[in-house]
């Protein structure tokens, strides 16, 4: 795990399902941004509301049932665990998401099962339900899908021109705040505003529009709860928005809830 990978995408932290982080090595990185490596045990009747806004990018997820490719959301993700599981997944960078699907933007909002993986699938099985530390194994597995990613797409991401590109795209939407505009972006990368769209629509599923506006909202939510006497006025302001009602138009779009039910631990509507 390393402290230096954002969580921000995490809606709703709980002790109960804690989630793994872990850096790919250098053969990994430029297929994946990072490992994420949910685990739960949880008591008989007990639920945790598993809500994510989730990064810019495909997904690759060893679950307990299969292999799948998750493309990226257009809204908050929510799941329900109960009982006892894990899931073992990689938060793809463009090249590896376009190497594995083609067009990641048809699978936006949706998921498909990864042919060609069941020997994978078998050995994080082996590894996640097996004895040991569970930092230990959450390693272990991580590195069983980097190995499988770099084994099945890495040649193609290094031919693919487009990849690096993507890649600096959606780094810099996703990291500068001082980037609220498309066509800022597009100067920052030397690029045309058509070039950029024709590279996040491929490689990511999602317009540069949406990346930036992905990463305000995550930064803002990030804030609600991590700063409960913050004015939510002056978070709508430092983040760009043009003031609390656009912001709360936001979270509900997106989230489902308005920022102070948020904060209050809640989902009050919008």
């Amino acid at each position: 795990m390393s402290e230096a990978i954002p969580r921000k995408g995490q809606l709703r932290p709980d002790a109960r399902a804690p989630v793994s982080r872990i850096l790919p090595t250098a053969e990994g990185e430029p297929l994946a941004r990072w490992f994420w490596v949910p685990e739960w045990d949880l008591p008989e009747g007990a639920v945790h509301e598993a809500l994510t806004l989730p990064f810019p990018a495909g997904q690759l997820v060893v679950e307990a049932d299969a292999v799948r490719v998750y493309g990226p959301v257009s809204r908050a993700w929510r799941r329900d665990l109960t009982g006892r599981g894990w899931a073992v997944g990689a938060l793809l960078r463009p090249g590896a998401a376009h190497a594995l699907v083609g067009d990641v933007g048809t699978l936006r909002d949706r998921d498909t099962e990864t042919k060609g993986a069941t020997r994978l699938h078998a050995d994080v099985t082996r590894v996640m339900d097996g004895p040991g530390d569970a930092d230990e194994r959450h390693t272990a597995a991580a590195r069983l899908l980097e190995v499988w990613l770099a084994t099945q797409v890495g040649a193609a991401v290094a031919a693919d021109p487009d990849a690096v590109p993507a890649r600096r795209l959606v780094e810099l939407a996703d990291s500068d705040p001082s980037l609220l505009r498309v066509d800022d972006l597009a100067a920052r990368l030397g690029a045309s505003v058509r070039t950029l769209q024709r590279l996040a629509s491929t490689h990511v599923g999602m317009s540069p529009g949406e990346i930036i506006r992905r990463r305000r909202l995550q930064e803002a939510a990030e804030r609600v709860r991590e700063e409960p006497g913050a004015d939510l006025s002056t978070i709508a302001a430092d983040l760009g928005y043009a003031d609390h009602a656009h912001l709360t138009r936001e979270f509900g779009r997106m989230l489902g809830f308005t920022p102070t039910g948020y904060r209050a631990g809640g989902t009050e509507s919008h």
